[in-house]
């Protein structure tokens, strides 16, 4: 069968598996519209236009690209399949593979443990029927031991894969697998493993957040077209169900280490080749079927705790007790970003540098920019690289906290932080919100991982990460810079002026900022527009006005004088406008954006109306301009809340933050998350 044609199948009975529950499920915690919604758009997810809105997947093989590279680079692979008894599994594993590869690239390897004579004659028909080759154990020596058989029986020219016998490979897998290997400098890759119900078996190895003595698999029993479990990634490790070696990471770290009765040789082995400098990636478009029942492991013999007792013997403090403090007890510190241009996310990062470093703190801002940043006075080390794996490959060695500030950034850090330093993931929003394709929300989602500790930026962000990570989310609001936004002396406030941010960022929903300000009532007030794209201001009338590039000062002095900020946006991780319009005492009229819960309160500190139309906010304007009286108590608590979220003081709240996040990584005082809070 044709691969394409192949994975169009398979795509199929996944899209289609488990129905009827996922209906109910979507009824139930989705409600009614989304439910329907669902069922409308059904059939588009079958369809090119279902990949464009967003809706699925695209149909398309994406094992194409690593089968074009293949027919142009395949290097010699030896499958090397244990096995114990019955071969008849077996069987079905070798088939699949025949199916899937060229025999005269890929030898088939059936290492088996000492199975009885009565599957000897099973064994034997492998070997005639299907070419594979047979290394026939006299002793069992475990699971460990019995992959060393078969890969000890690999060519010196070839790499290994290690394949389990109740595993079916699907068409493309062995392209992809040494596609990813040799293009991303990766020493060990594994490819996605399903359930036989179409659901996710393997996406990637996690420590257990709730049982941390023990791992587990990435978006295990989701459904196997999950977004998120589509994005090649760096993985702590991978199961030694489908684990691809390269030749030189093999002949660098030799085998299994055979001390591991049954289990954790897998995730010992990934982290010796982390170790020795060679990645370890996780590769979805390679996708394989494993038998594995989904309540396996529920139980542990004592061959499995033994094992376990072993690894942690070996790399329990590698995991618990990471040290990333100097001498004097000063926290080790490195914020990463991808540039350093002009940006509300970067001045809060900036100072956080600039505070922690006053506070006795070794700080440092790693980046891919060309410099640091020329509008604004960072006082910090600046380190620059010119890509990321420079990047990787300087922070990986480092003892220190390190500080992941996009999501893009959030993958450099977590492979940087595998064996040393602690990875934290600053989250100033939930980015999926800047991005309408799902393969860059998918992306998004799949940085979220369990094992940063998180500090969110506003209570709606922790939120919404506490639904998608079991893991530590403390919430830390940035703060407000007093001495530059405040009130001036000297400065007269208007009576008959909005003033707006003017940005097409569909985010802002400008087009929402220009219907309000058509919609007021006369006297119309004039509208003052400020930011980088002075054409928006067009046809708007004589008593609007655009602002372009103000200086922070200069936008100051428009928050003195101006009569109300009015700040529509659909969407925002935090807001600081609207404090800074608040802290120098211009009443504000805003949208709910999610992010200003946190200090917004109608009727309060400012007019935040429910319904999101011009019709609303022009009256919650007129109201303000008619009623001096309620504009001036809206001002008086405004001028209340910004002070609440003063810098000093949530630097000094983000110094205890860091020092006692230090203090339990030293100590591996690190609290396992709930059951009850997955």
């Amino acid at each position: 069968m044709l691969p394409t044609v192949a994975y169009a199948l398979r795509r199929l009975r996944r899209l289609f598996a488990g129905l009827p529950r996922r209906a109910y499920l979507t009824y139930r915690y989705h409600g009614p519209r989304e439910f329907a919604f669902r069922v409308v758009t059904f059939p588009l997810r079958l369809t090119p236009v279902g990949a464009r809105l967003g809706l699925a997947a695209r149909m398309s093989d994406p094992s194409a690209p690593a089968r074009r590279w293949y027919r142009e680079n395949a290097r010699p692979v030896a499958v090397v399949i244990p096995t114990f008894g019955d071969p008849a599994v077996t069987r079905k594993a070798v088939k699949s593979l025949r199916r899937t590869t060229n025999r005269h690239r890929v030898r088939i390897i059936v290492s088996d443990d000492g199975s009885g004579p009565e599957h000897l004659p099973g064994l034997r028909e492998l070997e005639s029927r299907f070419g594979v080759e047979l290394v026939l154990g006299d002793a069992q020596r475990g699971f460990a031991g019995n992959c060393n058989r078969g890969m000890a029986a690999a060519r010196p020219e070839e790499d290994v894969v290690l394949l389990n016998s109740d595993v079916i490979a699907h068409a493309g897998w062995l392209e992809v697998l040494q596609h990813t290997a040799y293009t991303c400098d990766a020493g060990v890759t594994g490819g996605q493993l399903l359930y036989p119900d179409g659901t996710i078996q393997f996406a990637g190895m996690v420590r257990n957040p709730y049982h941390p003595e023990w791992f587990d698999h990435r978006y295990r029993g989701r459904q196997g077209d999950l977004g998120e479990a589509a994005v090649t990634q760096a993985t702590l490790a991978v199961t030694g169900a489908c684990m691809y070696v390269t030749r030189h990471t093999l002949d660098d770290l030799g085998l299994l280490d055979e001390g591991y009765e049954m289990a954790f040789e897998d995730v010992d082995y990934c982290l010796r080749a982390w170790e020795r400098g060679h990645r370890v990636l996780y590769a979805p478009a390679a996708v394989l079927t494993h038998a594995e029942s989904k309540t396996r492991g529920l139980m542990q013999g004592p061959r499995e705790l033994r094992s376990q007792a072993r690894f942690w013997s070996r790399w329990g403090d590698v995991f618990d007790r990471r040290e990333v403090r100097t001498e004097d007890g000063a926290v080790r510190i490195v914020y990463v970003t991808l540039d350093t241009g002009v940006g509300g996310g970067h001045r809060v990062i900036f100072t956080h540098l600039n505070g922690l470093a006053e506070r006795g703190h070794d700080v440092e801002l790693w980046t891919l920019a060309a410099s640091g940043p020329d509008w604004f006075d960072l006082q910090v080390p600046v380190r620059t690289f010119e890509d990321r794996e420079a990047l990787i490959e300087a922070l990986s060695p480092l003892d220190a906290v390190k500080v992941a500030t996009w999501w893009e950034t959030a993958d450099w850090v977590f492979e940087a932080s595998i064996l040393h330093g602690v990875p934290v993931y600053w989250v100033q929003d939930i980015e999926t919100s800047y991005y309408r394709h799902h393969t860059d929300r998918a992306r998004v989602l799949a940085s979220y991982r369990t094992e940063f500790r998180y500090f969110a930026g506003s209570e709606w962000i922790q939120d919404q990460l506490s639904r998608m990570v079991p893991s530590d989310v403390t919430t830390f609001t940035p703060g407000i810079d007093v001495e530059r936004f405040r009130e001036l002396e000297g400065v007269e406030r208007r009576e008959d002026v909005v003033l707006a941010l003017g940005r097409s960022n569909p985010l802002k929903d400008f087009p929402l900022t220009r219907s309000t300000y058509e919609a007021l009532p006369e006297p119309v007030p004039e509208l003052w527009l400020f930011g980088i794209e002075p054409e928006l201001a067009e046809g708007l009338g004589p008593r609007a006005s655009y602002i372009e590039r103000p200086t922070d000062e200069r936008v100051n002095e428009l928050l003195n004088e101006a009569t109300i900020l009015l700040q529509t946006s659909k969407h925002e991780g935090f807001c600081l406008p609207v404090l800074e319009a608040m802290a120098a005492g211009a009443a504000v009229v805003c949208t709910d954006a999610h992010g200003n819960r946190d200090f917004c309160e109608h009727g309060e500190n400012c007019l935040m109306p429910p319904d999101r139309s011009p019709a609303a906010l022009s009256y919650a304007i007129h109201q303000l301009l008619a009623d001096p009286a309620l504009r001036e108590r809206l001002v008086a608590n405004g001028r209340v809340t910004a002070r609440a979220y003063a810098w000093p003081a949530k630097l000094d709240e983000l110094d205890r933050h860091y020092r006692a996040l230090a203090e339990q990584a030293a100590s591996g005082t690190r609290e396992p998350v709930p059951q009850d809070l997955a």
